[in-house]
């Protein structure tokens, strides 16, 4: 890894209405900044690429940059063909190893919290070690409380700034030992488990695909008086099940049950909604259960058994407790799968149980347990929001990035701010700096960076590729000489050295989806794990 990775802090306002005892007055952050390296991505050629040209392949196949840069990068040898220079005209063949030179630039992440006492008379004492909180550890196993912005392996525009790499870092004994277990997306926060080894990520992972005696228990701050949304015209078996039938097992597991031919056609979205008491049983209107049921009931999440269920006493109706789960069947699927966009309403079964753990009017917000029964890519966030109540703060799932959080949205605000003005001061002075030397750069060579780039989350334009492609490959020195100054993102991020903290300001922080307890079969032991509970599920005090 580069030797240059660093850490620093910012500070970011409380989420409005949190009481002084759940939060400070500001919330500190230490991200992990990795200075831009020279990386090479290397691929064997596709069927589906042979007899093409390697730059109608990469125009057509990757899609960070336009056609111009591409011609460049062929010419200067920023791609190569098994090590060699070749034309833009150049065939591919089968076997060829294709392999593209970058100056990589990953963004910063966020890797932990400082607290009151890490103050000291000149503010938060960088010099004290904080890493990634570790749950449990042992000779096959690592369990950690992931914290959100992190992905969990390298992937995307991350690689050194992934968590499998940041453990490494933080105990070089783990380098090269760690397998993925479980899949967590990158803006989600909480327990993460990680295999030593190979043996036990086949074991965990069998487990987690068997689905026998594997619970999962998330965390969700939502919008609304959670489920008073949920479109009730979908509850299942409202009127067809007499309350005889109060075992809910024998209709649907895992999102998916045996229909009635006659009444629905092929390739009919199996969508539907129940309630069931703390213990799994059926609950319909006859008995008058209803949505406001679930909304009332309470759940503490300190108190949850192995299996993901409510710790409860009973106290009314006829000795049951009080506590209710709504569940939710609904497929998904991933629509893009470059962009990773999902919805819900087709593809693969999915089934979620929720159930309420507090309600705050000041925000209009609800904290929610969910205990998803299947995995698909993005199910819970997809879930809430088909119920009509998205993760407050998740902008892709209909919730707001700066949900009740106006000293976040005016950071963001400062922050693009900052980095146009750096934009201003360079464009300005690269016209008062201009060369008309052979492949040098004249008096238009501006950044030009679109608005509300931030670094490499924007394709590069035509305009920033006609900047860099002025530089020639036989005008440095050495080829890092060249990477370094014909790369796109320099241009874009060049100027303050807090740029890497400008950028992190203004991207999504993580939303409000935390894995809270995770339990598994392995070898016939049940084991379990989970976290603290996350600070913005503490706008109340009681909770």
């Amino acid at each position: 890894p580069p030797s240059s990775s660093s850490t620093t802090t910012t500070t970011t306002a409380p989420p409005t209405g949190a009481p002084p005892a759940a939060f400070s007055e500001k919330i500190r952050k230490r991200i992990r900044i990795v200075k831009p390296y020279p990386f090479t991505y290397a691929t064997f050629a596709k069927g589906r690429w042979t007899n093409r040209t390697i730059l109608d392949v990469y125009n057509s196949e990757f899609g960070s940059y336009p056609r111009s840069y591409y011609e460049g990068a062929i010419r200067n040898g920023r791609i190569t063909v098994g090590g060699k220079i070749v034309s833009t005209d150049y065939k591919i063949k089968g076997g060829d190893e294709l392999c593209h030179v970058v100056h990589r630039h990953e963004p910063a992440v966020a890797i932990c919290d400082f607290e009151d006492k890490d103050d000291n008379d000149n503010g938060c004492d960088i010099n004290t070690p904080k890493y990634i909180t570790v749950i449990h550890e042992d000779n096959d196993i690592i369990v950690v409380d992931k914290p959100s912005t992190v992905p969990v392996h390298p992937c995307g525009g991350y690689n050194f700034n992934s968590l499998f790499h940041i453990l490494s870092d933080q105990n070089p004994l783990l380098r090269g030992s760690l397998h993925n277990v479980h899949r967590l997306d990158r803006l989600t926060s909480g327990l993460t488990i990680v295999a030593k080894n190979t043996e036990m990520a086949k074991a965990l992972g069998q487990c987690i695909n068997d689905r026998k005696g594997c619970y999962k228990v998330y965390l969700a701050r939502v919008k609304g008086k959670f489920p008073l949304n949920a479109p009730v015209e979908k509850r299942f078996l409202d009127e067809e099940c007499s309350t005889s039938e109060t075992l809910l097992s024998p209709h649907i597991s895992n999102g998916e049950w045996t229909i009635d031919s006659d009444k629905f056609k092929k390739g009919d979205a199996a969508t539907s909604i129940w309630i069931t008491n703390n213990r799994g049983e059926l609950k319909t209107t006859t008995e008058g259960v209803t949505l406001k049921d679930v909304f009332q009931s309470r759940i503490d999440p300190k108190q949850l058994e192995n299996d993901g269920t409510a710790v409860e006493i009973p106290v009314e109706r006829n000795g049951e407790g009080s506590i209710h789960w709504l569940h939710l069947a609904c497929p998904c699927e991933i629509t893009c799968h470059k962009n990773g966009v999902c919805k819900a309403g087709n593809g693969k079964a999915a089934q979620t149980a929720f159930g309420v753990v507090h309600y705050d009017e000041e925000t209009d917000s609800s904290v929610v347990l969910a205990r998803p029964l299947t995995g698909r890519t993005h199910q819970i966030r997809l879930h809430l929001q088909y119920l009509g109540h998205p993760i407050a703060n998740d902008p892709n799932y209909g919730g707001e990035m700066f949900f009740f959080n106006d000293g976040g949205r005016k950071m963001c605000e400062e922050a693009h701010e900052k980095m146009k003005q750096i934009d201003e001061k360079n464009n300005a002075s690269n016209n008062d700096d201009s060369r008309t030397d052979s492949g040098a750069r004249g008096n238009n060579n501006k950044i030009n960076r679109p608005y509300h780039a931030i670094s490499t989350d924007v394709p590069a334009t035509e305009e920033e590729v006609k900047c860099i492609n002025q530089y020639d490959r036989s005008e440095f020195k050495s080829f890092l000489e060249y990477l370094e100054k014909s790369c796109v993102w320099c241009e874009r991020s060049k100027g303050e050295e807090d740029r890497a903290v400008l950028e992190f300001l203004a991207r999504s922080q993580g939303i409000w989806l935390h894995a809270l307890q995770y339990s598994l079969n392995v070898d016939g032991k049940q084991i379990s794990y989970s976290t603290p509970l996350p600070k913005w599920s503490y706008f109340q005090k009681e909770v």
